[in-house]
């Protein structure tokens, strides 16, 4: 059992690097400066998901993540910065008009604003916000740019690496 532990720890370690990787390889290329990353800061504390739901509250590896894409970041010359999402409520303030609302969040994925009328996907309005504290005024167009143009990346496990969900052997 202690080898099985001891293999799924080093495939998630693999995994982690090869992702964090991926994402600093990505900003590299669009020459971007800052990478602004989400921050669940205390989010297991007083949390009680259910059994099934603590266990992947608390496998969940993001602390280890963060710290791989900013020492990648840094040797790319790309700062980080964490923001706190608890304080931010990006989830339910709208990225165009700024009215918060908890009935704009329709379902997971689909976010609809009742002042402005926008419609998106909630995680890319989400990081727009969280962008928007890093960069208020971009002097760049952003219109072309990776929030435009999502895109589904997978670990290809024959290469070892993530890569657009396209080129990935099934």
């Amino acid at each position: 059992a202690e080898w099985a532990r001891q293999k799924k720890s080093r495939r998630q370690d693999h995994l982690l690097h090869a992702l964090s990787k991926d994402i600093v390889e990505q900003c590299a290329k669009r020459d971007v400066e800052t990478i602004a990353v989400g921050h669940p800061k205390n989010i297991r504390d007083d949390s009680d998901w259910g059994r099934h739901g603590n266990k992947r509250l608390h496998d969940w590896a993001f602390e280890t993540l963060l710290s791989h894409i900013e020492y990648k970041a840094e040797e790319r010359g790309i700062s980080v910065e964490r923001v706190p999402e608890g304080k931010l409520k990006t989830s339910k303030t709208c990225c165009e008009c700024g009215k918060e609302a908890d009935s704009n969040r329709v379902e997971r994925g689909l976010y609809v604003c009742e002042s402005c009328e926008l419609v998106a996907n909630s995680d890319l309005n989400a990081a727009e916000n969280m962008r928007s504290t890093v960069t208020p005024s971009p002097s760049q167009d952003r219109s072309n740019g990776c929030l435009a143009q999502p895109s589904v990346r997978l670990f290809d496990k024959s290469t070892g690496r993530v890569a657009p969900q396209e080129q990935v052997v099934p």
